[in-house]
């Protein structure tokens, strides 16, 4: 299980060579900037940054099914409130903004979180936490939440590869035709598979010692390389560019734009 984090990235992706100091570094100053930003321009120069970030992962598949589900969370959003507006009509409307900025938000973070989850295992990511000085309720959920990603990746995987086994064609068609019935096959195995995997987390966890004085898993020491350099400059210069556009292109694409619900 030491290996999980690993294999969810290909095996030539060089963000596997990244330390994981500078991936929570990048991820870390994503969230910062993501939140102090509040312009489309400054948004989507984050996100077609950190887009780009996450294809070295070389998982388009992977991405492309992420996507699609922050996709139909959005219209969902955009349904429900639909439906309240007709019982208030205060939420009618919505501009640009309260549409487009919070789906940008989530995608620049989920872009740079799922290039830390896969490719970061997690020995290493406990050591560098542990070497910030975080509380100890600090960095084990993080820990924990991060070791969750492929776990929950790779259950999902197994519950769809034996409902094809057992005779349901589970695909786009039969999840279209048949979403209530797809949801009932998909969610409750999943749920009972995320319960175990949640045990086997703490379990695992306990093995190496967290909670303890001294931990079983030694920490190990690795110098930053030319390419934690090179990403590092990059992410200054996106820092620059994002701040630059947040200044004088805030109020781009902002006035005037309004979505008005049926």
């Amino acid at each position: 299980m030491r290996a999980l984090f690993a294999k969810g990235a290909h095996e030539s992706s060089v963000l596997r060579r990244l330390d994981a100091r500078t991936k929570l570094g990048i991820t870390a100053l994503t969230a910062v900037l993501a939140v102090c930003t509040g312009g489309v321009v400054a948004q989507g120069v984050l996100f077609v940054v950190t887009l780009g970030y996450v294809l070295l992962l070389r998982r388009p598949a992977l991405l492309a099914c992420l996507y699609a589900l922050m996709a139909v969370m959005l219209l969902a959003a955009l349904g429900c409130t639909a439906l309240l507006s007709q019982f208030m009509p205060a939420l009618s409307g919505f501009s640009v903004k309260a549409l487009v900025i919070p789906f940008l938000r989530g995608a620049s973070m989920m872009n740079v979180v799922m290039a830390l989850a896969l490719t970061t295992r997690v020995e290493d990511l406990l050591s560098t936490l542990e070497r910030l000085r975080l509380p100890y309720a600090v960095f084990l959920p993080a820990a924990v939440m991060l070791r969750f990603i492929p776990t929950f990746a790779a259950d999902i995987r197994q519950v769809w590869e034996t409902l094809r086994i057992r005779g349901w064609p589970m695909g786009p068609k039969m999840l279209t035709r048949h979403p209530l019935l797809s949801a009932r096959l998909l969610l409750i195995p999943v749920l009972f598979r995320a319960l175990k995997s949640s045990e086997s987390l703490g379990i695992a966890a306990e093995l190496k010692g967290l909670g303890t004085a001294e931990r079983t898993v030694p920490a190990s020491f690795r110098t930053l390389t030319s390419l934690d350099a090179r990403i590092l400059a990059g992410a200054v210069t996106t820092t620059l560019c994002v701040t630059l556009a947040e200044v004088f292109l805030h109020d781009l694409f902002m006035a005037g734009a309004v979505v008005m619900m049926p």
